[in-house]
């Protein structure tokens, strides 16, 4: 559950804060507070800050304006102006403005020492990052079986996580250069659109990082709540042009946190054959012949299987640098269609011909039979799990 602005401003009568605007922002998530004076120095903003400005530089009509748009445009949770000495009055063309775009707008005297407002704020955001840290050790120990299980449900149980709670898991992977500037900037923004989506939805959900992907877990959802979600986030990451970047994979929707273990390895999986097939969104139930491959605890196995079908054309491409494997996987997307095989990869339909005929050989199977092309398949479908 993150930390909103709400949490903050109820709780803050002491400070004498004003709401002026944006009150449907007032779910906004908040990540930190700190001071920033002037507008170059708000273009280094993380997002989710809430922004406390004196008006020591931004103090005319015009200033303030800039000021709201720049800390609007880098993701700022909300604004507190200092008003009394520089900022003597709020302009309308600025409280408009923050109605309109759902930026809590908010003043505090200019009797109020920044420094104590400041440091309770902080206080209270250590607090609550402290907690949520707690709850995602507890759920990946649980999940990666570190750990006594009955002492691992109980301390969820004591954060408000009970036995019988029914968890969706989402892992939703974005497919940039992991070591760019970019993935990193992404990822952050990434992190905000999944937890805010959360949160207007229903306070209840964890999140957390691994192997480079978001895992969302959202509690005691409802199928059309989760419908939202998805909804939510695709509208989100469009308006910040990253669709053709992510991935989403959606494990079922299971009770008791026993089963979360398989549950968030489901919703891994699909994510990893939403990337391999190009779909954006990948549903366990979904997922066919691969739901039984991704239930074999043992990769082992996997790989082994994968080999005694597959192994003798892999090596024969290593040795002779040829492309059989790749070539049976697109007969296999032809359904086994020798024109369609030709027409896609732009060669002679003799040419398809020859290479069934020599993979035939290597394999000494007959790749026509159904039977035979759907031992094909799943040593397909388990190179796209390994």
């Amino acid at each position: 559950m993150a930390l909103t602005v709400n949490n903050l401003y109820k709780e803050s009568a002491k400070y004498n804060i004003k709401l002026h605007a944006g009150e449907c922002g007032l779910t906004n998530i908040v990540s930190w507070i700190h001071v920033v004076e002037t507008i170059e120095g708000a273009r280094f903003l993380h997002g989710n800050e809430i922004v406390i400005t004196e008006g020591a530089i931004c103090r005319t009509a015009d200033d303030l304006m800039e000021y709201v748009t720049v800390v609007h445009a880098h993701n700022a949770g909300a604004v507190i102006f200092n008003t009394g000495k520089f900022i003597t009055h709020i302009p309308d063309c600025v409280i408009t403005f923050c109605n309109e775009n759902n930026l809590p707008l908010f003043s505090v005297p200019w009797e109020v020492p920044l420094v104590d407002l400041t440091s309770d704020f902080c206080k209270r955001i250590i607090d609550h990052m402290s907690r949520e840290d707690s709850i995602v050790t507890i759920l990946k120990n649980l999940i990666f079986h570190i750990g006594d299980r009955q002492s691992l449900i109980h301390q969820m149980e004591r954060f408000g996580y009970m036995h019988d709670c029914v968890m969706t898991f989402f892992c939703i992977s974005l497919e940039l250069e992991k070591t760019s500037s970019e993935f990193v900037n992404e990822s952050r923004r990434l992190k905000n659109i999944t937890e805010q989506a959360s949160k207007s939805i229903k306070d209840k959900y964890i999140s957390f990082e691994y192997q480079d992907k978001r895992i969302v877990a959202l509690v005691d959802y409802s199928q059309e709540e989760l419908e939202r979600y998805t909804d939510m986030i695709f509208k989100s990451i469009s308006a910040i042009k990253l669709v053709p970047y992510v991935y989403i994979g959606i494990s079922d929707n299971i009770k008791s946190l026993e089963l979360q273990d398989d549950n968030f390895m489901r919703a891994y999986a699909a994510c990893q054959i939403a990337i391999k097939r190009d779909e954006k969104v990948l549903r366990y139930q979904e997922l066919g012949l691969y739901k039984i491959l991704v239930n074999v605890k043992s990769n082992a196995v996997l790989s082994e299987m994968y080999q005694s079908i597959m192994g003798k054309l892999a090596e024969h491409d290593r040795e002779n640098k040829t492309d059989y494997c790749a070539f049976v996987e697109k007969y296999l997307e032809c359904d086994g269609n020798t024109k369609k095989v030709s027409q896609e990869l732009f060669i002679h339909r003799n040419t398809v011909n020859n290479y069934i005929k020599r993979i035939e050989e290597i394999l000494d199977m007959d790749i026509s039979t159904w039977e035979n092309r759907a031992v094909l398949y799943t040593a397909y479908c388990i190179r796209n799990i390994l």
